[in-house]
């Protein structure tokens, strides 16, 4: 994926692209960061995952010492994530002004090319007349700061990009906008978890437990949306600035078997993951090696008194 969004280190012969520079292909910058960006999207989601499963069973007081334990430990973990999945963010920003000007423009529906361009925090592209539709509270040089950490870059507007190297703008700026606002709010999340973890204050803040239950998917709406940027904002290359993906069009395959294997992949995997969020919420209520099969619970200490063992 690294070498679609940034080709490095390959020839073109005969229409074909051939390796010539391993190690540019094998250490492109790109891969690498989305590699890092993905797997701490990865560690924030279960770090969110385990403060909601905890946060529910210390509402109900159920194993409170242990499920204690397992919240502290998440909000430490989670809030590390989060950090560094902002700074693996931050990072992949630059690289995507730098390398796919296309793509940066549409995630902030920059129309003009600007020297020092301002960040606009609520605007909304007309893409018909290529304009927004409104701007408004602008912060100087803020994007030329965000694409570049230099306030008198230059960011390419979409104005400057042919019609047909654009990405659809709409939904990568929505996207981008949401995944931002979503993401620095599981940051708020994680921060505040590891606070009163810290305090002692679990038991006082039902409020907070009960919104980290509904926080716990989350995270995957916001890696969804991320990819919605990094696909979509790629558009409409399949290898970015070398081959659109209207040229990888197969001539073999027929529309209708192509819509064909869309609907089964679609019914197995939406099986697959009506059965997989059934038992996570089953086994999550259960809570940890004490549970009924009725989905009741036992107390752990119990569990060790009956086998001979101390509490």
């Amino acid at each position: 994926n690294g070498w679609m969004q940034n080709p490095v280190g390959y020839t073109l012969r005969a229409g074909r692209a051939e390796m010539t520079d391993f190690a540019a292909v094998a250490f492109n910058g790109t891969g690498w960061l989305i590699f890092a960006h993905t797997m701490l999207a990865g560690f924030v989601t279960a770090g969110f995952f385990v403060l909601g499963v905890s946060a529910y069973h210390l509402r109900r007081k159920n194993e409170v010492p242990f499920f204690k334990a397992s919240f502290r430990t998440a909000a430490v973990f989670t809030l590390v994530s989060a950090v560094l999945l902002v700074g693996t963010g931050d990072r992949q920003g630059v690289r995507v002004a730098k390398h796919q000007p296309a793509k940066f423009a549409a995630m902030e529906s920059q129309w003009e090319t600007e020297t020092g361009a301002p960040y606009t925090v609520f605007s909304w592209p007309d893409r018909a007349n290529e304009r927004n539709a409104f701007e408004f509270l602008k912060i100087p040089k803020g994007l030329s700061l965000m694409g570049f950490h230099d306030g008198s870059a230059v960011i390419k507007g979409l104005r400057d990009i042919p019609r047909d190297e654009r990405p659809p703008v709409l939904p990568v700026f929505l996207s981008f906008k949401l995944m931002v606002a979503f993401g620095f709010l599981m940051l708020l999340a994680a921060f505040l978890a590891w606070l009163k973890g810290k305090r002692g204050r679990l038991e006082s803040s039902p409020r907070f437990l009960r919104l980290l239950v509904w926080l716990i998917p989350l995270p995957y709406v916001v890696i969804q949306l991320g990819w919605i940027v990094t696909e979509l904002g790629r558009q409409p290359w399949i290898v970015y600035g070398l081959m659109k993906t209207s040229d990888g069009v197969s001539a073999v395959l027929a529309p209708s078997q192509v819509l064909l294997s869309l609907v089964l992949f679609t019914l197995v995997y939406g099986a697959l993951g009506a059965v997989d969020i059934y038992l996570l919420a089953r086994y999550s209520r259960r809570g940890p090696a004490g549970a009924r099969p009725d989905g009741g619970h036992i107390k752990a200490s119990r569990i060790l008194e009956a086998e001979g063992g101390r509490p």
